[in-house]
């Protein structure tokens, strides 16, 4: 098949793929990135812990991504529709169970497990079959696609405050879950297998030969501290607001600034990747997520955690943009759904480790600096880490790039 076709690679129906994946990352992590919003009124109605509450998410989010290497093998063996719509009913079904949970141990299987597995089954498949559904546009088809996250988490956290407010922390999942339901069918429905998925079978090489290379390794690391530094932010930063005085709604509303200011990021900043060099840009999103952090350090008023959340998103933004099509140009697309469930792994250690330790020396001390600190070390480590991805990356990069026609190399 041509690739130039009206089904082919870079075509119309590749943009298709892009909506898809958009919708899936804006359902998927614009509902995660809320456990914030839910940690006050569910931590009452159990009367768990920061730690407890902390490790839940954990539980969430590390499960989804210590399980994407599965489910993106699954996604590049069968094509990512049946995986996604998988997640699908996962995600609407473990929703709605947390609604009608009186046990917080069970919040971990309908919740943590339930949710957790859902969006291993979204994210990876959908957003792999975006970069291999394209070669020109890759590194802007991906940056779109990834932008739902941004988006959903701009409308989610502030939706999720105004419900819960009104209705409920129970009610509030149970609308989430139906109509994510909805939405990820919608999105099941729109993705296809990739018109090179056959010939990619014949020629893909061993995926575990990539990570264990140099180049593999300090993109893990440098991916593992900006996570850390990120999810502690989603579930400790409105509840810092609040020790300061900012009210729920208020303190809500600063995720969603973060969503609004990551879609700049990853738009903005990826779309200078083809004048400036994708791993160029991708070093400037680990500065500005950095300076994020720092603003945060000396935040005393509700003024400047706006500027923070503003700051970070970018930076945010454009790492979470950027990182796949970095693993694309630096180790090609073959295998690309299950290299980068293996990448995201990353974001399951920093999960498990970041906010469970936040949440236990806040309960220790009833000081909320705690987790502040702990995200300004994981955004240097990050800084640090991700020049040596440059310094390691920057020739096989070019020399991928030149073959496979990434922009973003050049």
């Amino acid at each position: 098949m041509p690739e130039n076709s009206s089904s082919g690679i870079d075509s119309p129906r590749a943009w298709l793929i892009v909506v898809a994946a958009f919708i899936g990352s804006f359902v998927a992590f614009g509902i995660t990135y809320t456990f914030g919003v839910f940690l006050k009124p569910m931590r009452e109605t159990f009367g768990a812990s920061q730690s407890l509450m902390s490790l839940l998410f954990s539980c969430l989010t590390g499960l989804s991504f210590f399980l994407a290497p599965v489910t993106g093998d699954i996604a590049d063996r069968a094509g990512p529709r049946v995986v996604v719509g998988a997640g699908a009913v996962l995600m609407g079904a473990g929703l709605i169970f947390t609604a009608r949970t009186h046990s917080f141990a069970m919040l971990f299987l309908t919740y943590g497990a339930g949710v957790g597995a859902a969006i291993a089954c979204i994210y990876v498949p959908s957003i792999a079959a975006v970069g291999e559904w394209f070669k020109i546009h890759r590194d802007v088809a991906l940056g779109i696609a990834i932008s739902g996250i941004g988006c959903g988490t701009l409308v989610y956290a502030p939706l999720a405050a105004i419900l819960i407010k009104r209705f409920g922390w129970r009610s509030t999942f149970e609308i989430f879950g139906w109509s994510s339901a909805v939405l990820l069918l919608i999105c099941a429905a729109l993705l296809s297998q990739p018109p090179v998925l056959n010939v990619m079978r014949k020629k893909r090489t061993n995926v575990m030969q990539k990570v264990r290379t140099a180049e593999f390794v300090w993109v893990y690391i440098s991916m593992m501290f900006a996570a850390l530094a990120t999810y502690i932010t989603f579930v400790f930063l409105p509840a810092y607001a609040a020790d300061v005085g900012v009210s729920h709604i208020a303190g809500a509303a600063l995720i969603g600034y973060i969503g609004a200011s990551s879609v700049v990021g990853r738009l903005g900043l990826n779309a200078l990747a083809p004048r400036f060099g994708l791993l160029t840009m991708y070093k400037i999103s680990f500065l500005v997520l950095l300076a994020g952090y720092v603003v945060w350090l000396v935040a005393h008023s509700y003024i400047s955690l706006v500027i923070f959340s503003l700051v970070m998103g970018v930076g945010y933004g454009g790492i979470a943009a950027m990182s796949p099509a970095v693993a694309a140009a630096v180790f090609g697309i073959e295998g690309l759904g299950e290299l980068l469930g293996i990448l995201f792994t990353s974001f399951g250690v920093a999960c498990v480790v970041g906010p469970p330790l936040a949440g236990v020396l806040v309960d220790r001390t009833h000081d909320y600096k705690w987790p502040v600190v702990l995200a300004l070390g994981g955004a240097v480590g990050g800084m640090i880490t991700v020049l040596m991805v440059r310094r390691r990356g920057e020739q096989q990069e070019a020399g991928i790039g030149a073959v496979e026609g990434v922009t973003g190399s050049e």
